[in-house]
C-alpha cells in the first residue's frame, strides 16, 4: 500500500502565536513526550512507532501539531492513520484519526476543529471515503461525526465461573504460543471469517507483517496469538490477545479474536478453550505481565453476535455495554457509487428482489435519488428536495449514516426520530440494500 501524499510544508497561522503545521521526522520525541503527558506512558511506545516509519501506512509528517510560536511548544496534536476496509468485499480507503489531545491550557480555542477541518481536506485528497474514530462521548458529533458502526460485545466471565471448569474432563483440546510457522494460517483463517461480512479491515502483506512482528515490545496496540489445535497437533484456529492489562482499573486478560477455522464448531472446544484461557491469564499475571493485585477474570472483547457467546452459559458471563464508532461519510453518492455492486447483491434473495423504480431520500438539506431496473441500480445522485416532506424516506442529522453502515433498521430509526419517516415499500427495500452488520472491524492501529 501507497503512502498518501502528504505536503511536505503546512503553515497555518491561527493567531494568538499559534501555528498549525505538520509534524517533522525529528520531532519524534517531542511528540511522544506531549502525548505521554496529555495523556499517560501508555501512549508512548504506541506514538512513537506510528511517527518512526514502523508503521506500513503512516509517518511523523501524517502528524498535525499546533505550536506556540512564543515557546516552541506543541499544544495540540492528531494523527491520521490510513488502511483499507472492505464492504461486503468491495475495499475503499479509510482515515482513522488518533491521539487527539490539546494541553489543558489551551482548551477552548477550536484548535482540535481546525486540525479536523485540515485532516479532513487531505483525506479526500487521498481518496479516503470515510473517517473513523472513538474516544470521548458526542466530542467528534461537532465535526461531523456519527455513531454508526458497532466496536465490540464485551462480557466478562469472571474467576469464580473459570475455577469451576479447571478440574473438568478435557476433550483434548489445548492452546499453544503461535510461531511464524502459523502466521498463514492465523491469515487464512482471518480472511475465511470475514468473507461476506459487511465491513471488514483488509490488510497487505506489510500490514500483516507489523501485526505479526513490527511493533515495539511495548506498543500497548501490539496482540500476540494462540493456536487452538487437536491433541493430534491438528490447528483448529486461533485466540488474539492483549499482552498487558488494558486498562488499570479493569483487572481482566482481554481476549480481541477468537476464530475457527471452517468446519469446526465451538461447543466441543468450549471448556479446554476457557481452561486454556484461564491457566495463560494466571501465568501472565505471575510474570507480571498483567500486573494487579488480583487478576479477576477474561474480558472477552468479540462481535456481539460472536458464536463462542451462543455456547457460553447465560449465568457465566457479565455483559458490557459496548461503544460504537464515529463515523464521517463525506460524500454518501460517491461511497454508494464506489459499492453499488453489493447493494445489488444484497437485493437477491430478499423481499426485494428484482425491484424496479425510483427512490428518492430527503436528508432535509440535501438528499439521495435511486433509480432500479430489475434488481439493477441504474442510477445514484444528489437530489435536492424543495419542501421539508418531500422523499419516499427522510433521515435527519446524518442517521441514514446509521442504516447505511448496519447498524440501525428503518424501524429503529422512525422510532427513535419523529421527524424520520418511511414509506412501507421504501423502509423493506432500505432494509434489504442495507443488511445489519453482526460483525466487529479489526482496525489497523
Amino acid at each position: 500500500m501507497l503512502k498518501p501524499f502528504v505536503p511536505t510544508q503546512v503553515s497555518i497561522n491561527l493567531g494568538d502565536n499559534l501555528r498549525l503545521r505538520l509534524a517533522r521526522p525529528d520531532e519524534v520525541d517531542a511528540v511522544v513526550d506531549f502525548n505521554t503527558r496529555i495523556f499517560d506512558d501508555r501512549v508512548s511506545f504506541w506514538t512513537r512507532d506510528l511517527m518512526s516509519g514502523r508503521h506500513p501506512t503512516i509517518q511523523a509528517m501524517d502528524f498535525t501539531v499546533v505550536e506556540d510560536t512564543r515557546s516552541n511548544q506543541i499544544i495540540s496534536s492528531l494523527c491520521v492513520i490510513p488502511q483499507t476496509w472492505a464492504y461486503s468485499g468491495i475495499p475503499f480507503q479509510v482515515g482513522r484519526p488518533d491521539l487527539v489531545a490539546t494541553n489543558p491550557d489551551y482548551r477552548r480555542r477550536g484548535l482540535i476543529r481546525k486540525q479536523f477541518e485540515f485532516i479532513h481536506s487531505r483525506n479526500a485528497a487521498n481518496g479516503e471515503m470515510m473517517q473513523v474514530i472513538t474516544g470521548v462521548d458526542w466530542f467528534y458529533r461537532q465535526f461531523g461525526y456519527l455513531m454508526g458502526i458497532k466496536l465490540w460485545g464485551s462480557r466478562w466471565v469472571e474467576a469464580a465461573q473459570l475455577l469451576k471448569i479447571e478440574e473438568a474432563e478435557s476433550n483434548g483440546y489445548r492452546l499453544r504460543p503461535a510461531l511464524p510457522s502459523d502466521y498463514n494460517f492465523i491469515q487464512d483463517v482471518y480472511n475465511h471469517a470475514m468473507h461476506g461480512q459487511l465491513f471488514s479491515a483488509v490488510r497487505s502483506p506489510e500490514q500483516w507483517a507489523y501485526e505479526f512482528e513490527g511493533r515495539s515490545k511495548n506498543n500497548t496496540r501490539r496482540r500476540e496469538w494462540l493456536i487452538i489445535e487437536s491433541s493430534f497437533g491438528e490447528p483448529l484456529g486461533y485466540v488474539q490477545y492483549l499482552p498487558c492489562l488494558a486498562s488499570p482499573h479493569v483487572p481482566m486478560f482481554r481476549i480481541y479474536q477468537v476464530e475457527l477455522k471452517a468446519g469446526v464448531g465451538y461447543l466441543n472446544l468450549l471448556s479446554d478453550l476457557l481452561r486454556g484461557l484461564w491457566v495463560k491469564a494466571k501465568a501472565m499475571h505471575a510474570s507480571g505481565d498483567l500486573s494487579c493485585k488480583e487478576l479477576q477474570g477474561l474480558e472477552l472483547t468479540l462481535e456481539r453476535d460472536h458464536p463462542l457467546f451462543r455456547v457460553l452459559p447465560k449465568n457465566w458471563v457479565r455483559e458490557v455495554k459496548p461503544s460504537p464508532w464515529y463515523i464521517r461519510l463525506p460524500d454518501p453518492v460517491a461511497f454508494l457509487r464506489k459499492v453499488r455492486p453489493a447493494l445489488e447483491k444484497h437485493l437477491v434473495g430478499t423481499d426485494a428482489e428484482g425491484y424496479s423504480g425510483e427512490v428518492k431520500l430527503n436528508f432535509y438539506r440535501s438528499g439521495l435519488r435511486f433509480m432500479f431496473e430489475r434488481g439493477q441500480i441504474t442510477a445514484i445522485e444528489e437530489w435536492f428536495p424543495q419542501e421539508l416532506s418531500q422523499g419516499d424516506a427522510r433521515f435527519p442529522d446524518l442517521t441514514f449514516t446509521q442504516l447505511l453502515c448496519g447498524w440501525r433498521r428503518v424501524h429503529d430509526l422512525t422510532e427513535n426520530y419523529p421527524d424520520c419517516f418511511a414509506k412501507d415499500d421504501t423502509a423493506v427495500l432500505l432494509d434489504s440494500l442495507f443488511p445489519r452488520f453482526h460483525g466487529k472491524i479489526w482496525v489497523l492501529a
